[in-house]
């Protein structure tokens, strides 16, 4: 074992495959741990008969029911198909190499503002009920 042997660098497969496994499992474990202590209260039984007063969204719809509610019904349903189509599109807009994320400072800001825009979207969706 001299000074000129070489470190091994690390692989995908076992090193980082067999990390990857045991994080899963464990994560995997606690939720199974968790679904055990704590399982879901159960609500009363539908009846399709009787129609609720307030219809709610699932949780993931939450900010574009609020953009329905703030803005005309079709801006409303054209805004969504847009920013989908530029989401889309944009691996084939922006087809620089990725050096330093300081490159593409525009796209993470517009990333990141959307995601607030949604979250406070969202928000206000729940506590405006």
């Amino acid at each position: 074992m001299g000074m000129n042997e070489m470190k091994r660098r690390p692989t995908f497969y076992p090193d980082q495959f067999f990390t990857e496994m045991i994080v899963f499992l464990f994560l995997v474990g606690v939720v199974v741990t968790l679904s055990v202590l704590l399982p879901i209260g159960y609500e009363e039984e539908a009846n399709p008969l009787v129609t609720p007063s307030t219809l709610n969204p699932e949780w993931y719809f939450l900010w574009l029911y609020q953009v329905m509610k703030l803005v005309p019904p079709t801006i409303g349903v054209l805004v969504p198909f847009i920013l989908l189509a530029i989401l889309i599109l944009l691996p084939f807009i922006d087809t620089k190499e990725i050096h330093s994320f300081h490159e593409h400072r525009w796209f993470i800001l517009g990333g990141s503002v959307a995601l607030l825009l949604i979250f406070i979207l969202s928000l206000w969706a729940v506590l405006g009920e």
